[in-house]
């Protein structure tokens, strides 16, 4: 339960920078230097979501547990550790003609 609380924190900042960018852009229309401010904001909290979600699923890998989160599994971000596939033996020689 640990990972998720973490990975839905990741994604909870991650949104409210885009809510924050979407601020931006209404305030756009009215005050210019406020919406840079916005935007760079904005940038920063996604950049930290980002940051965050990369930190818990290294911690995961690092713990070694599995991982139900399909997000991870498409980014590459965490995998789990494949099983070992035993070497597939060569059979007798085949006849000569």
């Amino acid at each position: 339960m640990d990972f998720e609380l973490g990975y839905i924190q990741a994604l909870a900042v991650i949104g409210l920078g885009f809510m924050v960018f979407m601020l931006g852009l209404m305030i756009d229309e009215v005050n210019k230097k406020k919406a840079i401010v916005g935007y760079i904001l904005a940038v920063l909290l996604v950049g930290l979501g980002v940051y965050s979600y990369a930190v818990v699923a290294q911690y995961q890998r690092d713990k070694g547990e599995a991982s139900f989160n399909k997000l991870n599994y498409f980014l590459y971000i965490y995998r789990p550790p494949q099983q070992p596939t035993s070497p597939v033996q060569p059979g007798p020689p085949l006849p000569q003609r």
